[in-house]
């Protein structure tokens, strides 16, 4: 199965499968230290959106809570087999059968009703999943739209179910996640997705570095290559704003849009939510009415050349302009997303592998979600700290009051070796979250897929030794109850 992933124009990538970094580190070419530098910082900024946003928006939460959700229920499927369903399983699954699949010759169907309900809700929340993040794209002429809306509803409640009171809001009797008025805009016709608001999103950060201080020292190529970008796929979102808006858009004003996009209000996050229209829900089109508000200049702009970022109030009375115009709202995280209060938490060896691999994610989320309420700009215009004053606490890593939630902490470097902050956790920590995300993401694989364990969401070094890829599989095979494992 294929990941999830969130790349730069460089070919660095935050991959959603593991939540991990992948990057190499800053070459340093004797030649030209300062054009490496720069050209590493801007990756830099590019990856490093990508983490802020993802778990600084409500949107990026729910996909995580998503994935956790069935993570779990793969596990739980897959122990709840006896002795005789396992062989059939297993059986099957060598002849090229998976467990899981939209196609009733899945091996679930064959293993009862509970299994095959199992199937259908782990299918459900997959699709969710990808459809909302732009992995799976909407095909409105060859889609049952009915069939749609009810496993969008099915994988949102699910989901609030499984985290009720312990990541989302208590639920009560009367509550039922639900999605409403599942329907195409622009006669179908999807032309970006939120993959693409995160990466034009990203690449608008990195722009930030050719304001401040830096330009006189920078190499122009690496602005022309900019320029080249921003006019490729990840510029798409941009130009689709500027004709929805009818004007050219500042960049400030474009990011500004773009965590409208990825903020709806959500079942279980949200208070009083518990019903939501397709149209709220899904950032694409959240950013297309918000794009279309643009349109009056009164309601709001903002140009880079008389400030760096936009006033808070600025960003704020925009959403709630958009909303007063659409009854598209902004959404918040109303709820307590985990009791875990630092990464060595999460690193506790009694856990199991998948709350380890979801505890980093969520706690990231928690201390982003409280930057957001202090200063929504320090997630809407995140690249701008990294050229502004009130970026200089992001600067020490061993300060005692310093926000590692802005960084991805777990990280693959140069030729796929696992790095993590040695500040926060030591190697016998760190381990066991590397475990924690090799064996949790390897679920897919076991219950959707028929082959061997994919690995190009790891790092390749410890694969590469013999004894600890050994000891790997061994240790997948137990945890799995599967014979399945990772080859060279």
């Amino acid at each position: 199965m294929s990941s999830h992933i969130l790349r730069s124009t460089a070919g660095a990538q935050l991959n959603l499968r593991s939540q991990l970094l992948f990057h190499d580190n800053m070459r340093d070419n004797p030649n030209d230290l300062v054009t490496s530098l720069m050209s590493w910082n801007l990756v830099h900024a590019h990856e490093t959106s990508h983490w802020v946003r993802f778990h600084g928006s409500t949107i990026g939460v729910l996909l995580t809570l998503l994935r956790a959700t069935r993570d779990s229920l793969a596990d739980y499927s897959i122990r709840s087999l006896d002795s005789d369903d396992r062989s059939t399983f297993e059986r099957r699954r060598k002849d090229g059968i998976p467990l899981f699949a939209w196609n009733p010759q899945a091996t679930a169907y064959a293993l009862g009703s509970e299994m095959a309900d199992n199937c259908l809700t782990w299918l459900s929340l997959h699709r969710t999943y990808s459809v909302l993040l732009g992995f799976e794209p909407l095909n409105w002429s060859k889609m049952n739209q009915e069939a749609m809306q009810d496993s969008l509803t099915l994988a949102l409640h699910t989901t609030w179910r499984q985290w009720a009171g312990r990541g989302m809001l208590p639920l009560e009797s009367e509550d039922y996640a639900h999605v409403h008025s599942f329907k195409p805009l622009l006669n179908g016709d999807e032309p970006i997705t939120t993959r693409l608001l995160f990466e034009c999103a990203g690449l608008l950060d990195e722009g930030y570095h050719f304001r401040g201080p830096y330009p006189g020292i920078m190499e122009r190529g690496l602005q022309r290559m900019w320029d080249i970008n921003r006019r490729g796929e990840y510029g798409e979102p941009y130009r689709l704003a500027e004709a929805m808006a009818g004007r050219s858009l500042s960049q400030s004003e474009v990011l500004t849009l773009i965590d409208f996009a990825l903020n709806p209000p959500l079942p279980g996050l949200h208070e009083g939510v518990r019903t939501i229209d397709w149209r709220e829900l899904y950032p694409p089109y959240r950013f297309l009415f918000a794009a279309a508000a643009m349109a009056d200049r009164h309601t709001y702009g903002h140009s880079e050349a008389v400030a760096t970022r936009p006033t808070i109030d600025h960003v704020s009375d925009f959403f709630s302009a958009v909303t007063r115009d659409t009854d598209i709202r902004i959404g918040s995280i109303d709820c307590q997303l985990t009791e875990d209060s630092h990464l060595r938490d999460i690193a506790d060896p009694r856990r199991s592998f998948a709350r380890r691999m979801m505890g980093i994610p969520l706690l990231a989320a928690e201390q982003l979600h409280n930057e957001r309420r202090a200063d929504v700009r320090s997630i809407s215009h995140f690249g701008s700290l990294l050229i502004d004053i009130d970026g200089y606490r992001l600067l020490d890593p061993g300060a005692p009051d310093y926000p590692w939630w802005f960084f991805p902490p777990l990280k693959v470097i140069n030729d796929g070796i696992f790095g993590w902050p040695a500040e926060r956790l030591t190697l016998d920590e760190a381990s066991e979250l590397f475990v924690g995300s090799a064996i949790s993401s390897a679920y897919d694989d076991v219950v959707n897929g028929v082959g061997p364990l994919g690995r190009d969401h790891l790092p390749a070094a410890p694969f590469r030794d013999r004894d600890e890829a050994a000891a790997l599989n061994s240790m997948a095979r137990f945890h799995l109850g599967v014979n399945i494992g990772w080859t060279g």
